[in-house]
């Protein structure tokens, strides 16, 4: 192919390899930390990816900096940009545009993690808190909010929900780097905004890896797929989504898993008493998942699961917000039930 467009297409290659390869910041080749359990005769290999280990503690260091790359490269004279955020991505993108010496400003929902909003605040960003409208959801309240504000001050709205460049940072970036530590026969994940999940797929569609991608959500998350017909909307701050993904048309659908909020919290509380991994919250559930879908195999199986983010952001108020967000009795229950199992779980040396 010649012409405008195989000038435009090289462009862009190239665009992709330089916002990897000029990264100025520890984001990316995060380690796997291998555990074995024994299930049902068969002795499994789990793998965990710590995308905490990621310079600014989650796996949205990589989309924070994917999309500042693509605006300053843009407009070389960027000097403020403006997204919605849960949480994480709003919290590295804080980061990053201080060390850039941009400004930036987030905006979030009251479900924002104290860690999270404390940090964002630190590093000199301004944080808004967006208040729903009547019937609106949290997510359109932030976005809309986030779009104003960009308007308002002149700032470059990143609309991380919308932009392709979200899930092609996950396509490009986080998948050939997970996948070239394989062969797995499954890899799991929370959907999270949307951008992971249909990264994950979009890669997964292109290539001859042959993996099964599983999505591991609370019963009420409907990021890509319908919720349970009797199931609330996600209680928990920051885990599941209650609005379909901007990102749901995928061209590789994943196994659905659905966990319950509880047995995740009880699991997460094991986690920590066990010191099995310093994971957050929803990669406890994403381990939950995979054990799932492990105890029906009857071959020794390896899988990978992707933990987002690190037990730090959750601990402060986990006594405080998390636990008494389920009911106590599935709480005690779940806890009981998981503790032996979790406790099978040893790390592969």
């Amino acid at each position: 192919m010649t012409g405008p467009d195989s000038l435009k297409m090289s462009d862009r290659v190239e665009t992709k390899a330089a916002a990897i390869a000029e990264c100025p910041f520890r984001i990316g080749n995060t380690p796997f930390r291998r555990l074995r359990i024994p299930l049902n005769g068969q002795v499994h290999e789990i793998c965990l990816k710590e995308e905490r280990q990621n310079a600014f503690g989650s796996i949205k260091d990589r989309v924070a900096w994917y999309l500042l790359f693509q605006a300053r490269k843009d407009d070389c004279n960027l000097r403020h940009v403006a997204d919605a955020s849960s949480g994480n991505y709003g919290y590295a993108l804080a980061c990053i545009g201080r060390e850039l010496g941009l400004g930036v400003t987030i905006v979030s929902s009251p479900s924002i993690t104290a860690f999270n909003a404390e940090g964002i605040r630190k590093t000199g960003a301004r944080l808004i808190i967006a208040d729903s409208a009547p019937g609106e959801s949290s997510n359109a309240a932030r976005m809309r909010v986030a779009g104003e504000t960009a308007e308002r001050t002149g700032a470059r709205f990143l609309n991380q929900y919308a932009s392709p460049l979200n899930p092609e940072a996950h396509r490009v970036w986080t998948a050939p780097e997970v996948f070239s530590e394989g062969p797995f026969h499954a890899c799991f994940m929370t959907s999270s905004s949307g951008g992971t999940g249909r990264g994950f797929s979009d890669y997964l569609a292109e290539t001859p890896v042959d993996t099964r991608l599983f999505f591991v959500e609370p019963s009420g998350s409907q990021a890509f797929l319908d919720a349970n017909s009797n199931a609330s909307s996600p209680s928990l701050p920051g885990y599941g989504s209650g609005r379909r993904s901007s990102f749901a048309g995928l061209a590789h659908p994943p196994d659905m898993i659905r966990v319950d909020e509880a047995a995740v919290v009880a699991a997460f509380s094991l986690f920590r008493d066990l010191e099995i991994a310093p994971v957050g919250l929803s990669s406890v559930g994403v381990v939950l998942g995979a054990l799932e879908w492990l105890s029906t195999q009857t071959e020794a199986r390896r899988v990978a699961c992707i933990c987002a983010d690190g037990a730090e952001r959750y601990l402060e108020e986990f006594d405080s917000r998390y636990r008494p967000g389920v009911s106590q009795a599935v709480f005690e229950a779940c806890h009981r039930t998981l503790s032996p199992l979790l406790g099978a779980l040893v790390p592969d040396v």
